[in-house]
């Protein structure tokens, strides 16, 4: 039994120092996954001692039946001897009986942490997936055009709203997934007139990627590079 507690406990601290470490999105995954299994096995480790718990107490009921029905009967060697016996099966079933309810409370004290560990790695997986929300600083080259987006995302769809120097507004909306980002570009004077298509870098602080123009009569360029940045949120003074 303390050689099991002792390799839980070892398992459940490796988990936690590797929370501590950077974790990929997929590594976060990969871990919950395994966390998620453990649990399960847990929980029907749990259910098979109460059943055992159930078979125990009713074995232990038909004993004690059967011990007070011995006493009833007139004292003979024969009837000693098979309440000793039952006695002797008796201390047997509960000492197991105390064994399996002290294993019960450990199993359920695992669960405990192994769920902590659950929602803590499902708190990285979800600051990971989140990680757009916020205002970023976005670039359009070669003309130099710059503005602010403020992107609000849910899971992988993403929307939001930009402001160019220019003057130019409207909204943006699209999908990021596998650190890969689309959004369409609604303007609010011109409706829908292209969109941006940029990779996640390993910062997480800005993407790069390519700008698309729907207006193919406007007589400026259709494409060009896109870099999109996030703002540094101010100190507090």
């Amino acid at each position: 039994m303390m050689r099991r507690m002792l390799l839980f406990f070892l398992i459940c601290f490796s988990f936690m120092a590797g929370a501590i470490e950077p974790l990929t999105q997929e590594a976060a995954r990969a871990r919950l996954a395994s966390l998620e299994g453990l649990l399960a096995a847990n929980k029907a480790v749990i259910e098979a001692r109460w059943q055992e718990l159930k078979r125990l107490d009713r074995l232990i009921t038909v004993y004690w039946q059967e011990n007070s029905d011995l006493n009833e009967e007139n004292p003979s060697d024969t009837k000693a001897e098979k309440i000793l016996d039952l006695e002797e099966k008796l201390s047997q079933l509960h000492s197991r009986r105390l064994s399996l309810i002290n294993q019960i409370h450990i199993a359920y004290e695992e669960q405990k942490a192994i769920k902590e560990q659950i929602e803590e790695i499902k708190n990285i997986v979800s600051s990971k997936e989140q990680v757009l929300d916020g205002r970023w600083t976005i670039l359009l080259m070669p003309s130099e055009q710059r503005g602010e987006l403020v992107l609000t995302q849910n899971g992988t769809l993403v929307d939001g709203e930009y402001k160019f120097e220019n003057g130019q507004t409207g909204n943006v909306q699209g999908v990021f997934v596998k650190g890969h980002l689309v959004l369409e570009r609604i303007d609010s004077q011109y409706g829908r007139m292209g969109k941006f298509e940029a990779q996640l870098m390993k910062d997480q602080n800005s993407l790069k990627g390519t700008w698309y123009s729907y207006d193919i009569q406007s007589g400026e360029p259709l494409t060009g590079a896109l870099v999109i940045e996030k703002q540094q949120k101010e100190s507090p003074q």
